[in-house]
């Protein structure tokens, strides 16, 4: 079939870049395929498949080779596919991605067996080059509860793979966990000598070893679904306790809900903290976590070189007897009322102000206890913030609240209004009076309206969205905004828009 003039040019004008610009460009297509398609519906094999003289480039590069996927789909898996990636690579590192996808209902014995038994093969095959292994991402696909992932797990046995630096191993869940009879002992130094980050999502607390030594890692995102069962579970406390007490290199901690029990924590004789050196980030995303949980954290960790503080919360659902007294040395106060943390730079806070029984006590000590903030994020807890900033006197009497402030992010969600900026340009205006700088505001919007393109190319549907959705074209707002600009403050709109699934 003729191509079209148009096809035509496009095509010759990509034929006469030299190799090794084509090569970027390849590179860049497959980082953005592999970074957004768990499922590999398309991999560096199509690039191959466009004309000879792109599959004779693609083919003798290695680099192209070094990503093998392996997907546990009836009709998908390959021992023959991973042998070719296998021998293409020649003596490149790798990177493994495994998919544990849900098998189809009704699943009958013989597709059963097919599928386990050409699993069972396939690791094999990646087994047998651990020793080149760079990354391991294991993922279940949702509500996937076939025993295929302890499976693979199990069968991926205990290679040695003293090249590897990341795992993560994901388990997309509704709610319902993904449960181990065993722990995955590849986690441990004596097989993952150079483990570096490690990231557990959604898995049974079970999948770590009794013993895991930590040490060698600098970045940690756990995200455990404790097992409920009629037997008595080990005191999950003491096993993140015993978890941080070995991880003395630890740059970045992430720690999402039910990585322990609240009831757990309850000791008569309160540990000493453990000491973090090295933690320059420190992120607790509680969900449905009341503040007894993050208090239990902050009461476990002492990071006398924190920069970045972020704390996500869901204080809506919170009730009057659970709200955080700030100035309680539980939070981010010690006993004798000084910082915890006084070397953080940059504090991120979502969702911590928002119960309908108020936004806590003590408000003010968010900000004595972080005297040397440069940066904020909030979402709609600036509203509370400015509440609380506008009451306070801004005399030579009282030390100046955030002084070194430089710059405030607002992220808006969907259908947000500007109604909490008539309180941000009075504590603007005061701060100003202070003498004081001003901080760069920048105000973000998430738009989740069905119709919106990802890339946001249209943009007068933007600009549409935009001003119906955040009340822009009331005179009052602009009035507002044209205020911060005469305050000499810069404002910066942006807008992150999604399609709602």
């Amino acid at each position: 079939m003729p191509k079209s003039s148009s096809q035509a040019k496009y095509i010759s004008s990509i034929s006469v870049l030299p190799d090794d610009l084509l090569l970027v460009v390849f590179q860049a297509v497959a980082d953005d395929i592999y970074g957004t398609d768990e499922q590999l519906h398309l991999d560096c094999v199509a690039l191959a498949s466009v004309c000879r003289g792109w599959r004779s480039l693609v083919l003798s590069t290695s680099r192209f080779w070094t990503r093998m996927h392996m997907m546990t789909k009836f009709g998908v898996l390959s021992k023959e596919h991973l042998e070719r990636s296998v021998t293409r690579s020649a003596n490149a590192l790798v990177d493994i991605v495994i998919y544990v996808a849900r098998p189809p209902d009704p699943w009958g014995q013989a597709a059963w067996t097919l599928v386990f038994d050409g699993t069972k093969v396939c690791l094999q095959v990646l087994r047998e080059c651990s020793h080149r292994w760079r990354s391991l991402k294991i993922i279940n696909e949702k509500d996937n509860h076939s025993g295929l992932f302890g499976f693979v797990l199990s069968e991926l046995g205990l290679p040695h793979a003293p090249a590897l630096k990341n795992i993560e191993i994901i388990c997309h869940s509704s709610g319902w966990i993904t449960s181990l009879k065993e722990s995955f002992q590849l986690l441990s130094t004596t097989y993952t000598p150079s483990l570096k980050m490690l990231r557990l999502e959604g898995c049974d607390s079970n999948i770590l070893p009794g013993q895991f030594d930590a040490s060698s890692l600098s970045h940690v995102s756990l995200k455990f679904l404790h097992q409920f069962s009629h037997t008595l579970a080990p005191n999950s406390f003491d096993a993140f306790r015993n978890f941080l007490s070995c991880a003395q290199n630890l740059v970045y901690l992430e720690v999402h809900r039910r990585v322990f029990f609240v009831e757990h924590a309850k000791t008569d004789n309160e540990a000493d903290p453990i000491i973090l050196p090295a933690l320059r980030t420190l992120c607790i995303i509680m969900g449905t976590e009341k503040p007894a949980y993050l208090s239990n954290i902050l009461g476990t960790i002492t990071a006398p070189n924190l920069h970045h503080f972020a704390v996500h919360g869901d204080s809506l659902t919170w009730e009057e007897g659970s709200l955080i007294d700030f100035s309680s040395p539980a939070f981010f106060l010690r006993q004798d009322e000084t910082p915890k943390f006084p070397t953080v730079c940059k504090l991120t806070m979502k969702n911590m102000l928002q119960s309908v029984y108020g936004p806590g006590k003590n408000l003010r000590s968010v900000f004595t206890a972080l005297p040397h903030v440069t940066e904020v994020v909030l979402d709609q807890d600036v509203r509370e913030i400015a509440d609380s900033l506008i009451m306070e006197p801004y005399d030579q009497k009282v030390p100046q609240l955030w002084p070194y402030l430089r710059q405030l992010t607002i992220e808006m969600s969907p259908m947000t209004t500007f109604h909490y900026l008539p309180q941000l340009s009075e504590w603007l205006r005061l701060r100003h009076a202070s003498g004081l700088s001003l901080p760069a505001v920048i105000i973000r919007y998430g738009l989740q309206r069905v119709g919106v393109k990802e890339d946001a190319r249209d943009l007068m549907a933007i600009r549409k969205i935009v001003n119906d959705a955040t009340g822009y074209r009331a005179s009052d707002t602009r009035k507002v905004v044209k205020q911060l600009g005469k305050l000499g403050a810069l404002v910066d709109l942006r807008v992150d828009s999604w399609v709602h699934d």
